[in-house]
């Protein structure tokens, strides 16, 4: 089994500066980094600009506070995808590994992910607790001016690179094989289908949530790399 070290050097080392090549010219050309990876040094900090950025997309109410980010920080650093231009934040996927008893919660009509996540529910990576791992997708937001910017793909920009390393994770023996999702919003369900393939499971109209399920693989992976690039690339 690969370590921990050992994936999270492959993940640092996909940091990228981003030049987007449409087939006629260069849509835009923009120092639009992202990573997979977040220094402890850094992680308090990272933490607050990804609750202020929250804020400008959802409810407070819907908003996981800065110091629960944390919590989870240290229970597994890697859950999120950030896409930043230059210093500033401008967008991030966060996705949990769960025990397989906390995601089956995520599947239930009642479930709220912002008070039925325990810490010590979340998996950190090659945890030896066996290879398959399901996963919540927690929270998916761009910056709302860089959603307003034609040929700006920020979201696409950050699906690519999450699915790169859950496939360069699935080479090193932990392998997704379920995931779930909890939309708010029109918006969070067409992500929740469109990009994740997931399927409306229950829908609460008490508090308008749409719990969303599906099955996966690296190969199912794979097949939304090539789709969301070749998206990218029309």
């Amino acid at each position: 089994m690969i370590s921990n070290l050992f994936i999270r050097r492959l993940l640092n080392s996909n940091r990228f500066i981003i030049h987007h090549l449409s087939k006629h010219k260069y849509i835009q050309a923009t120092s639009l980094a992202i990573s997979h990876t977040i220094p402890y040094a850094e992680a308090e900090q990272t933490m607050s600009d990804i609750e202020v950025l929250a804020k400008k997309v959802y409810k407070s109410s819907h908003v996981a506070p800065s110091d629960k980010l944390l919590r989870w920080y240290r229970r597994n650093p890697s859950l999120w995808w950030l896409a930043k231009d230059k210093t500033c934040l401008i967008g991030y996927l966060c996705a949990i590994p769960l025990s397989h008893e906390a995601f089956l919660k995520t599947k239930q009509s009642e479930f709220n992910d912002l008070t039925d996540i325990a810490d010590n529910a979340i998996r950190p990576w090659n945890d030896g607790l066996g290879s398959k791992y399901c996963m919540h997708i927690f929270s998916f937001v761009v910056d709302p001016i860089y959603q307003r910017r034609s040929g700006s793909p920020v979201h696409r920009l950050i699906l690519k690179h999450f699915l790169e390393s859950l496939l360069l994770y699935g080479k090193s023996g932990c392998i997704v094989t379920e995931w779930s999702a909890l939309a708010v919003s029109e918006i969070g369900c067409h992500v929740s289908r469109s990009d994740f393939d997931l399927t409306l499971l229950t829908h609460n109209s008490n508090n308008n949530n749409h719990i969303f399920y599906g099955k996966t693989s690296s190969e199912h992976q794979e097949q939304l790399l090539q789709r969301v690039i070749q998206k990218l690339q029309s």
